[in-house]
């Protein structure tokens, strides 16, 4: 007689062998037509749940499609079946798909066996044969069509399949633990930070280069051989510890980590970061701060530390329990700093075909000797979407430029230094732009420069001279004047002109003199100034910043804004800082400095200076001034912190005059202007500048677009080929063009007067 068999009840040869197994219960009730078989089989409740399934179903839900059983799930007591009595079974439970047999041999012989011996599995094997038939026939493979495999790895990689994998790898980023409230790490200033890791492979390689795009992290290894002590010391001086944990690190790797760990002091944040390690995971609640990315995939491990820094949010969760204290559905959603992403040109609607355009014109520039080397970077909607370099240093093959290459910004200082200071002073309302200079500088007063105002030297209205030399006064013959120089530095000459010449403090206050004495262009009487672009102007801002805010603008700039950006090479006198070979020589000076001038400023009166200057001196690699940009394009915030106002950012970008294209400090394009210095493709918003050695910053809110062109195309020797060939502006073209490109293969793009909306 039939009986039924309760999946709750464990066998009865099971219940001999030990103490009964909790299992929970099915909702399928399970029957034997011989109540000795139940016995015999020695199947645990879970298997008689997927082995009887298809008989249940066919016979009391009158289901007539196809079942499935997955073989190696089922479990069966050892020592009592054969090899293929899974495979048995499961057709005997009326399974019609057999997935996985572990003997397919057996299996085989066993089923043919059986079919022969008993009718009704014949029967049962016809009409399973022919619903498999059936069902392929339902699903066309009768009606195969070829595929065509022309371009079949650039369909299969589409843009849009891109931005699909991108964004997929971004979300499933999960916050497992964030007790201190670490992440996402909001303050960068006065914090070292340092990078521990195992796994010295390429995909670590590459989550160490995205770590070092936010912040400078110090670079260590543990391994079976590491000296705990040894690591514990060097590491001791960090704030902020990021712990990079592979599939292949190894459990005794990670207790000695733990011990390492252990040793240091506990107001040390460590962050543990995961890219697939089971075994870390089982223990990862017992761990702060914890982020797993399941996996090394070279998505996650650019995702991770823009969820650390807060360039995206983490908005995981756990998709299975690794261990009972960090259970599934586990995930802490952090928030987003608005710090620059890294992401491809279609997540921020730009075309990434058209995009590539920019190498040929880089590639351009190199081969006519236009520049050694470039740094390039567009970023849109606040993602990196291009960032690449090109060349050399030095035309020296052996000194390729890499991320890290920094540049001599030439007058990008006047806009990207002290052109921040102003606008911090008109902020606290330290000053007011349409006062006359002199009301600050008593020392004007008197002089031909007595009734230039704030606003006047920002536009370039103030009629001052458009360039003096001043280094020539400092020098008789070939002879550099022992009251300015000394090929020698002491407390006297502590000013680096270039590296065997230093200056004496006394020449900061000659170069002022100068600058106060210099004349005015002409000018009809009763007359405003012409626009007439000049550095003295920023001189003049230089002196006024540092008597109100009385701290040198170094030291002001790179405490207020550069630091908290996380804009770490960006700043004057770099060689205080950075080794020589990390920064891109500029010229081969064979008149004032009669020497190769790298790491020094190559404007001669900021060098006089001693390198800090209102006008030049400023030097950064190209990412670091993105994030400046950036800033200013979110009209004043960036990383969890407010700068400016908008209205303050928005003010000084606007065009002031009609017959002058200046903002405040900044240059803008003239409008279907063939001599306009920016694209004819930008926006009349747009706002920015462009440096001697060959660089520019320019930013177009109406785009949502920042770009950055960093060179040093005056090495060896001033050439004007970078300008010639309008190389800046031809690749600030093609980022336009991309950005229409992606309009014109996505039309449902909303679109305003044929520009796209930053909406």
């Amino acid at each position: 007689p039939r009986r039924s068999w309760s999946a709750t009840r464990a066998p009865r040869s099971a219940r001999r062998r030990g103490p009964r197994r909790q299992t929970a219960a099915s909702p399928v009730p399970m029957y034997y037509k011989n109540a000795k078989l139940k016995g015999k089989n020695d199947l645990d409740p879970a298997t008689l749940s997927l082995l009887f399934t298809g008989k249940w179903l066919k016979d009391k839900q009158n289901f007539d499609g196809l079942s499935f059983v997955d073989l190696p799930l089922v479990k069966i007591a050892a020592g009592k079946n054969r090899d293929g009595d899974e495979a048995v079974f499961a057709f005997q439970a009326g399974n019609d798909i057999l997935i996985g047999p572990r003997d397919i041999g057996p299996s085989i012989r066993k089923i043919k066996k059986l079919v022969k011996a008993e009718e009704q599995y014949g029967q049962q094997l016809d009409r399973t044969v022919r619903k498999i038939l059936s069902a392929k026939y339902d699903a066309g493979p009768s009606r195969r069509q070829e595929i065509n495999l022309d371009n079949l790895a650039a369909r299969l990689n589409s843009p849009q399949g891109l931005v699909l994998r991108q964004e997929l790898y971004k979300k499933s980023v999960t916050v497992l633990r964030n007790d201190r409230k670490t992440l996402p790490i909001v303050s960068l200033e006065d914090k070292n930070f340092a990078y521990i890791t195992s796994n010295t492979s390429e995909p670590n390689g590459a989550f160490y280069t995205c770590l070092r795009k936010y912040v400078p992290a110090s670079y260590f290894t543990l391994d079976e051989k590491t000296n705990l002590v040894a690591l514990s010391e060097a590491v001791a001086g960090h704030q902020i510890l990021i712990i990079g944990i592979f599939p292949q690190t190894q459990p005794a790797v990670l207790t000695r980590l733990e011990r390492m760990l252990s040793m240091l002091q506990p107001s040390i944040q460590i962050i543990y970061c995961d890219f697939g390690n089971e075994s870390f995971l089982r223990t990862a609640a017992k761990f702060r701060t914890v982020v797993t990315a399941y996996c090394n995939a070279p998505e996650a491990l650019s995702a991770v530390p823009e969820v650390i820094f807060g360039a995206i949010a983490a908005s995981g969760t756990l998709p299975f329990s690794p261990s009972k204290a960090m259970q599934s559905g586990t995930g802490i959603t952090t928030k987003v700093l608005d710090r620059l992403a890294y992401s491809v040109p279609e997540e921020a609607r730009m075309s990434s075909g058209t995009l590539s355009r920019i190498d040929a014109i880089a590639a351009e520039a190199i081969v006519t000797g236009a520049t050694p080397g470039m740094q390039i970077i567009v970023a849109r909607h606040g993602k990196v979407v291009y960032q690449k370099n090109f060349g050399t240093r030095n035309y020296n093959k052996n000194s390729p430029v890499t991320d890290e290459t920094i540049y001599d910004l030439a007058s990008l200082t006047k806009v990207s230094a002290t052109l921040q200071a102003a606008m911090f002073m008109y902020e606290k309302g330290l000053i007011n732009i349409n006062r006359k200079v002199s009301y600050y500088l008593p020392e004007l007063k008197g002089t031909n420069k007595k009734d230039i105002t704030i606003l006047e030297i920002l536009t370039h209205q103030a009629g001052l001279a458009p360039f003096i030399p001043m280094w020539t006064e400092t020098v008789k013959d070939t002879v550099f004047l022992p009251h300015y120089y000394s090929h020698i530095r002491n407390d006297r000459y502590p000013l680096q002109v270039s590296p065997n010449l230093y200056a004496s403090p006394a020449i900061r206050d000659s170069v002022w003199s100068w600058v106060v004495k210099s004349k005015l262009i002409d000018k009809a009487i009763r007359t405003p100034f012409v626009y007439r672009y000049s550095d003295l102007g920023f001189l003049i801002l230089q002196r006024l910043a540092e008597k109100i805010l009385n701290q040198p603008l170094d030291e002001f700039l790179s405490q207020n804004l550069y630091e908290p950006l996380g804009a770490v090479t960006t700043g004057f006198l770099p060689l205080n800082r950075f080794p020589p070979e990390q920064i891109a020589p500029t010229e081969d000076d064979r008149i004032f400095r009669r020497t190769l001038v790298n790491g020094t400023v190559h404007d001669e009166r900021g060098a006089m200076m001693g390198g800090v200057a209102g006008h030049a001196g400023l030097f950064s690699n190209a990412i670091d001034l993105a994030k400046l940009g950036q800033m200013l394009l979110n009209e004043g915030s960036y990383g969890g912190y407010i700068y400016y106002k908008p209205e303050t950012v928005r003010m000084f970008a606007h065009k002031q005059f009609d017959k002058s294209r200046r903002g405040l400090g900044w240059d803008k394009p003239i409008q279907s202007d063939l001599g306009s210095p920016t694209s004819l493709k930008a926006s009349p918003e747009t706002f920015g500048h462009t440096g001697f050695t060959g660089t520019c910053l320019w930013i177009d809110p109406e785009f949502n677009l920042v770009f950055v062109f960093l060179s040093n195309r005056v090495y060896p020797d001033r050439s004007n080929k970078l300008n010639s060939a309008n190389i800046r502006s031809r690749i600030q073209d093609v980022i336009y063009d991309a950005i229409f490109a992606y309009c014109d293969e996505f039309p449902a793009e909303p679109r305003k007067n044929n520009i796209v909306s930053r909406r």
